[in-house]
Protein backbone atom coordinates (compact mmCIF):
# COMPACT_ATOMS: atom_id res chain seq x y z
CA UNK A 1 0.00 0.00 0.00
CA UNK A 2 1.19 3.50 -0.82
CA UNK A 3 1.53 6.14 1.85
CA UNK A 4 0.12 9.60 1.28
CA UNK A 5 0.84 11.58 4.41
CA UNK A 6 4.01 13.14 3.00
CA UNK A 7 2.35 14.28 -0.22
CA UNK A 8 -0.68 15.68 1.58
CA UNK A 9 1.30 17.28 4.42
CA UNK A 10 2.27 20.36 2.40
CA UNK A 11 -1.35 21.20 1.67
CA UNK A 12 -2.36 20.68 5.31
CA UNK A 13 0.56 22.80 6.53
CA UNK A 14 -0.40 25.61 4.16
CA UNK A 15 -4.04 25.34 5.20
CA UNK A 16 -3.03 25.77 8.85
CA UNK A 17 -0.91 28.91 8.26
CA UNK A 18 -2.02 32.41 9.12
CA UNK A 19 -2.65 33.16 5.47
CA UNK A 20 -5.86 33.59 3.48
CA UNK A 21 -5.10 30.79 1.04
CA UNK A 22 -5.63 27.96 0.82
CA UNK A 23 -8.74 28.41 2.89
CA UNK A 24 -12.22 27.08 3.34
CA UNK A 25 -13.15 27.21 -0.33
CA UNK A 26 -10.15 25.12 -1.33
CA UNK A 27 -10.73 22.75 1.58
CA UNK A 28 -14.34 22.04 0.63
CA UNK A 29 -13.19 21.34 -2.93
CA UNK A 30 -10.71 18.77 -1.59
CA UNK A 31 -13.42 17.24 0.60
CA UNK A 32 -15.77 17.06 -2.40
CA UNK A 33 -13.16 15.13 -4.39
CA UNK A 34 -12.64 12.77 -1.45
CA UNK A 35 -16.42 12.28 -1.15
CA UNK A 36 -16.73 11.42 -4.83
CA UNK A 37 -13.72 9.10 -4.68
CA UNK A 38 -15.25 7.12 -1.81
CA UNK A 39 -18.52 6.79 -3.69
CA UNK A 40 -16.63 5.77 -6.84
CA UNK A 41 -14.87 3.04 -4.88
CA UNK A 42 -18.16 1.73 -3.49
CA UNK A 43 -19.60 1.62 -7.00
CA UNK A 44 -16.48 -0.09 -8.39
CA UNK A 45 -16.89 -2.87 -5.81
CA UNK A 46 -20.59 -3.14 -6.60
CA UNK A 47 -20.56 -2.96 -10.41
CA UNK A 48 -21.01 -6.52 -11.53
CA UNK A 49 -23.30 -6.34 -14.55
CA UNK A 50 -25.24 -3.32 -13.30
CA UNK A 51 -25.23 -0.93 -16.27
CA UNK A 52 -26.88 1.84 -14.26
CA UNK A 53 -24.05 1.81 -11.74
CA UNK A 54 -21.57 2.13 -14.61
CA UNK A 55 -23.44 5.23 -15.77
CA UNK A 56 -23.41 6.65 -12.26
CA UNK A 57 -19.69 5.98 -12.01
CA UNK A 58 -19.08 7.97 -15.18
CA UNK A 59 -21.19 10.85 -13.89
CA UNK A 60 -19.31 10.88 -10.58
CA UNK A 61 -15.99 10.96 -12.40
CA UNK A 62 -17.22 13.88 -14.49
CA UNK A 63 -18.22 15.81 -11.34
CA UNK A 64 -14.80 15.22 -9.78
CA UNK A 65 -12.96 16.33 -12.93
CA UNK A 66 -15.04 19.52 -12.92
CA UNK A 67 -14.36 20.40 -9.27
CA UNK A 68 -10.73 19.27 -8.98
CA UNK A 69 -9.26 22.46 -10.55
CA UNK A 70 -11.27 24.55 -8.06
CA UNK A 71 -8.89 23.41 -5.28
CA UNK A 72 -6.30 25.94 -6.46
CA UNK A 73 -8.58 28.33 -8.36
CA UNK A 74 -10.48 29.36 -5.22
CA UNK A 75 -7.34 30.66 -3.54
CA UNK A 76 -6.11 32.41 -6.68
CA UNK A 77 -9.41 34.24 -7.00
CA UNK A 78 -9.43 35.20 -3.32
CA UNK A 79 -5.89 36.61 -3.55
CA UNK A 80 -6.92 38.65 -6.59
CA UNK A 81 -10.03 39.92 -4.78
CA UNK A 82 -8.00 41.11 -1.81
CA UNK A 83 -5.56 43.00 -4.06
CA UNK A 84 -8.18 44.58 -6.32
CA UNK A 85 -10.27 47.73 -6.05
CA UNK A 86 -13.83 48.78 -6.88
CA UNK A 87 -15.29 47.39 -10.15
CA UNK A 88 -12.43 44.95 -10.65
CA UNK A 89 -13.07 43.58 -7.16
CA UNK A 90 -16.77 43.14 -7.88
CA UNK A 91 -16.04 41.16 -11.05
CA UNK A 92 -13.62 38.89 -9.20
CA UNK A 93 -16.07 38.44 -6.34
CA UNK A 94 -18.68 37.37 -8.86
CA UNK A 95 -16.25 34.79 -10.29
CA UNK A 96 -15.49 33.52 -6.80
CA UNK A 97 -19.17 33.18 -6.00
CA UNK A 98 -19.77 31.41 -9.31
CA UNK A 99 -17.08 28.90 -8.38
CA UNK A 100 -18.74 28.20 -5.01
CA UNK A 101 -22.16 27.98 -6.66
CA UNK A 102 -20.76 25.48 -9.18
CA UNK A 103 -19.36 23.44 -6.31
CA UNK A 104 -22.74 23.53 -4.57
CA UNK A 105 -24.49 22.49 -7.75
CA UNK A 106 -22.00 19.64 -8.10
CA UNK A 107 -23.04 18.60 -4.57
CA UNK A 108 -26.66 18.58 -5.66
CA UNK A 109 -25.61 16.33 -8.54
CA UNK A 110 -23.85 14.10 -6.04
CA UNK A 111 -27.06 13.87 -4.01
CA UNK A 112 -29.06 12.95 -7.06
CA UNK A 113 -26.57 10.25 -8.06
CA UNK A 114 -26.40 8.89 -4.51
CA UNK A 115 -30.17 8.44 -4.39
CA UNK A 116 -30.06 6.52 -7.67
CA UNK A 117 -27.01 4.39 -6.85
CA UNK A 118 -27.59 3.54 -3.18
CA UNK A 119 -29.73 0.46 -3.72
CA UNK A 120 -27.07 -1.10 -5.97
CA UNK A 121 -24.20 -0.72 -3.51
CA UNK A 122 -22.99 -3.90 -1.86
CA UNK A 123 -23.65 -3.96 1.87
CA UNK A 124 -20.00 -4.83 2.56
CA UNK A 125 -18.92 -1.43 1.16
CA UNK A 126 -21.98 0.72 1.94
CA UNK A 127 -20.19 2.45 4.85
CA UNK A 128 -17.67 4.02 2.44
CA UNK A 129 -20.56 5.13 0.24
CA UNK A 130 -22.26 6.76 3.24
CA UNK A 131 -19.03 8.41 4.39
CA UNK A 132 -18.76 9.95 0.91
CA UNK A 133 -22.37 11.06 1.13
CA UNK A 134 -21.75 12.59 4.57
CA UNK A 135 -18.71 14.45 3.27
CA UNK A 136 -20.91 15.79 0.48
CA UNK A 137 -23.15 17.30 3.16
CA UNK A 138 -20.13 18.97 4.71
CA UNK A 139 -19.20 20.43 1.33
CA UNK A 140 -22.69 21.82 0.75
CA UNK A 141 -22.62 23.39 4.23
CA UNK A 142 -19.21 24.85 3.34
CA UNK A 143 -20.68 26.40 0.20
CA UNK A 144 -23.39 28.01 2.32
CA UNK A 145 -20.81 29.32 4.80
CA UNK A 146 -18.65 30.76 2.00
CA UNK A 147 -21.57 32.46 0.28
CA UNK A 148 -22.78 33.90 3.60
CA UNK A 149 -19.27 35.14 4.42
CA UNK A 150 -19.07 36.84 1.03
CA UNK A 151 -22.44 38.44 1.70
CA UNK A 152 -21.20 39.90 4.98
CA UNK A 153 -17.80 40.88 3.64
CA UNK A 154 -18.83 42.37 0.32
CA UNK A 155 -22.52 43.18 0.77
CA UNK A 156 -23.96 40.90 -1.91
CA UNK A 157 -26.63 38.30 -1.14
CA UNK A 158 -26.52 35.17 -3.31
CA UNK A 159 -29.83 33.43 -4.14
CA UNK A 160 -28.17 30.01 -3.88
CA UNK A 161 -27.81 30.30 -0.11
CA UNK A 162 -31.53 29.50 0.30
CA UNK A 163 -31.44 26.79 -2.37
CA UNK A 164 -28.46 25.05 -0.79
CA UNK A 165 -29.92 25.30 2.73
CA UNK A 166 -33.17 23.73 1.57
CA UNK A 167 -31.28 20.94 -0.23
CA UNK A 168 -29.06 20.30 2.80
CA UNK A 169 -32.14 19.73 4.97
CA UNK A 170 -33.50 17.16 2.51
CA UNK A 171 -30.18 15.30 2.14
CA UNK A 172 -30.55 11.60 3.04
CA UNK A 173 -28.70 9.81 5.86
Amino acid sequence: MKTYKTEFKGYLDDLAKKAPTPGGGSAVCVVFCIAVSLMEMAIQYSLGKNKKLKEHLGQLQKLKRKVYPFIDLDGKLFNQIMKSKDSSRQKLLKKSEELIVELGRACLGLLSLAKKAESGIKKSIISDFYIGLGLGKVVLAGCIFNLEANSRMFGSKNKYIKIFKKSLKSWPK
